[in-house]
């Protein structure tokens, strides 16, 4: 009996977010502004150069980069474009050495991205060089993945598992619901949003990784 407890409370230690080697990797807003910092010095670009890049104001990229404000996915992918870099490759930490056939990621060690309003974007597919990108997207209530629609490469595909999405694609929303699923030219602009009360959850599939390298 003793010998049980303390494998679960030995469970409980390792698989706790805050201790251990393979604790979530999260990467919010304050993480993603030092590197923007980093990469705008790198490229000779002054803050006002990057704000008319983005067409967002010194203010907002000077409180992004110390981490004062999150900013939303949208944005990150405008600031990513106006620095010529991938978004994957700003959310990327150092390539972890592996070798095998099959990779199994517990939930505690996935790397998640977290934006404006609490938005995560959650890495599942890891440990081989994939062609794609295999996520979990999670909107709290009333939030979204910013105020204007993006574009990228590619297509996409997605399952609607818990609360409801409004997916906004050429000006045209749809109502996603529990089982829902859609297929989308990733090019055409478009945003997600949560109307509801309760959290949405919904797995996503990027036919070129984007949001994180793979490893």
């Amino acid at each position: 009996m003793v010998y049980t407890k303390n494998l679960v409370k030995l469970k409980q230690f390792i698989f706790n977010k805050n201790y251990g080697a393979i604790r979530t990797m999260l990467i919010d807003g304050k993480s993603f502004g030092v590197k923007v910092r980093e990469l705008r010095k790198q490229k000779g670009l002054t803050l006002t150069a990057l704000a008319k890049k983005t067409r967002r104001s010194v203010s907002l990229i000077s409180q992004i980069e110390t981490g004062n404000i999150s900013p939303s996915f949208s944005s990150m992918q405008i600031i990513a474009e106006a620095l010529g870099i991938p978004l994957g490759r700003i959310m990327s930490d150092s390539p972890v050495s592996e070798g095998g056939d099959c990779f199994v990621v517990s939930a505690p060690a996935r790397k998640i991205l977290q934006t404006q309003g609490g938005v995560q974007h959650q890495l599942l597919s890891r440990g081989l060089s994939l062609p794609f990108e295999f996520n979990i997207l999670e909107l709290p209530p009333g939030a979204s993945t910013g105020e204007y629609c993006y574009s990228h490469a590619g297509e996409e595909c997605g399952l609607i598992l818990k609360g409801e999405m409004d997916l906004e694609v050429d000006g045209q929303t749809h109502r996603l619901k529990p089982g829902d699923s859609v297929t989308m030219k990733s090019s055409a602009p478009h945003k997600l949003s949560n109307p509801g009360k309760g959290i949405a959850r919904a797995v996503w599939v990027n036919s070129i990784p984007y949001i994180f390298t793979t490893r």
